[in-house]
């Protein structure tokens, strides 16, 4: 029993955290709440993601210093001014990661927290997961995650004010 108790209140690395998919939900739930926020408020007739936008997210808030860029900015600008590295490989790192996003996506599914639009290929959020974060509902109270949420939720908002086209010349990415 005592074993389990460690085990429980280790600290997590990043190779525990890449292959967490609970992580990978949290963060994809907080980028499409940050998303619809700016969205909603403009009365669009897409309020919801793209699901090709959900791969860029891990890639980019899993790495420590775009999570603190994006932590503090709303812009996207600033922050990849602020790191160089959040646009560097970015392609290759999504690419990489797309079995974590979909590992996520799949969790996410399952659980009756995502809900996919067929017709446009958008992922929004069921109800009761679209006031706020999940992780509040968790209790958990760990720096890293909130951080990671934040983050997320910034990145929604800023994938949000740009389009299309420019997201993917300022990101080095391709849709």
């Amino acid at each position: 029993m005592e074993e389990k108790i460690y085990i429980m209140k280790k600290n997590l690395d990043l190779f525990d955290i890449l292959q967490n998919p609970t992580i990978g939900v949290i963060a994809i739930q907080s980028f499409i709440l940050g998303y619809t926020k700016i969205t909603v408020g403009r009365n669009e007739k897409e309020v919801d993601p793209s699901i090709n936008y959900l791969f860029y997210v891990l890639p980019i808030v899993y790495g420590t210093s775009s999570l603190n860029s994006f932590k503090s900015s709303r812009e996207l600008y600033t922050a990849i001014s602020k790191d160089k590295t959040i646009t560097l490989g970015l392609q290759q790192n999504a690419n990489k990661m797309s079995l974590q996003t979909f590992d996520s996506l799949n969790l996410g599914f399952s659980k009756g927290i995502f809900l996919l639009n067929k017709e446009n290929l958008t992922i929004g959020l069921a109800r009761e997961y679209s006031e706020k974060s999940i992780l509040n509902a968790m209790k958990i109270s760990d720096q890293y995650y909130r951080d990671l949420r934040k983050a997320s939720f910034q990145l929604g908002n800023v994938f949000a004010k740009k389009d299309k086209k420019m997201l993917q010349i300022t990101l080095n990415i391709r849709f």
